[in-house]
């Protein structure tokens, strides 16, 4: 009773509705989303009513271990019908010279593109990791905090925290909070099982 909202009934729906795609790859059968999809899918078009959140004045740091190529993100913005804004690359010092991976550099270049889109008004650093392989996305995400490259700091990646052997970014973060920098990470395509898809219970296991 901390509260006076009253709930509110489920709206029903019918066994016969069936979702429509808007657009059909004819070579894979996948179905894709524009930014104007997911403007409508979210219910973001509210937000950007004029006098609304276009991200202006706002700053978004996006993670990577991998150099992109920009004409990638300048391709997405085209297709998409958005204005050509580049990101800004940050090459972490003292992590060798920039050099792309190929499955980095895809997940980077999702990450950029997507900020972009649907925070348009929004300033998009890209922080990487070169060519050492003793680094990684991890000295990125310390590199944006130390340094407060920006606002937000977006981070795709994860991994099994019983397997980085003590390894922890509680302090960083714990630092990023008190500057005012929002840090969102991605639950990733096994979520809260990440431990049990790349450390599976053994025969016998509880």
């Amino acid at each position: 009773n901390l509260d006076n909202f009253r709930p509110k009934a489920q709206v029903i729906v019918h066994k016969d509705t069936q979702p429509r795609a808007s657009f059909t790859s004819g070579s894979s059968g996948n179905h894709y989303f524009a930014p104007g999809d997911i403007v409508t899918a979210y219910d973001v078009q509210k937000l950007y009513n004029p006098g609304g959140f276009t991200g202006a004045g706002q700053s978004i740091a996006v993670a990577g271990q991998s150099s992109i190529t920009v004409t990638d993100i300048e391709n997405f913005q085209s297709a998409a019908g958005l204005n050509k804004k580049d990101p800004t690359l940050l090459l972490v010092p003292g992590t060798g010279s920039s050099a792309i991976y190929s499955n980095d550099e895809t997940e980077s270049d999702l990450d950029l593109e997507w900020s972009g889109a649907m925070a348009p008004g929004a300033e998009i650093f890209f922080v990487y990791t070169g060519s050492n392989s003793n680094n990684s996305v991890w000295d990125s995400i310390t590199y944006a905090v130390d340094e407060k490259i920006a606002n937000i700091i977006s981070v795709s990646y994860g991994d099994c925290e019983p397997l980085l052997a003590g390894f922890s970014l509680e302090t960083t973060f714990a630092q990023a909070v008190a500057q005012g920098q929002t840090i969102v990470s991605a639950s990733g395509d096994q979520g809260s099982t990440a431990c049990f898809v790349e450390n599976p219970p053994q025969t016998g296991d509880p």
